[in-house]
């Protein structure tokens, strides 16, 4: 199979990832979140995205968890708002997910079986 990993020159692009000087954490998670890509079969014209979004969740989710979990804040009138972990709501697992539901296959969710 070819690897068809993201590269740290395509996330560098994205404002999640332009800021981050560790170019080994982010290569960790590339390697980390393509076994998964490769575990939900997902096609191969489709795996360098998939790769790319499953970092940007994992990136998404650090800086959600770095802010203490508050999702958007404003300073005079002093209210925030914090993020709703069991919403789902994390936009780059969205679009994952989509692309698992379209181009792959995952066991995660279960599988239906069918006698005729």
């Amino acid at each position: 199979m070819a690897d068809n990993k993201t590269t740290l020159d395509k996330l560098k692009k994205y404002p999640l990832a332009s800021d981050l000087d560790d170019d080994e954490y982010l290569q960790q998670l590339i390697n980390d979140s393509w076994v998964t890509v490769q575990d939900d079969h997902i096609k191969p014209i489709k795996q360098e995205e998939a790769n790319r979004l499953l970092v940007l969740s994992e990136l998404y989710v650090d800086t959600l968890v770095a802010n203490g979990g508050v999702q958007s804040a404003s300073h005079l009138g002093e209210s925030q708002t914090m993020f709703d972990w069991s919403k789902g709501n994390d936009p780059y697992m969205l679009r994952y997910q989509a692309l698992v539901d379209q181009f792959g296959r995952s066991y995660r969710r279960g599988r239906a079986f069918s006698r005729d």
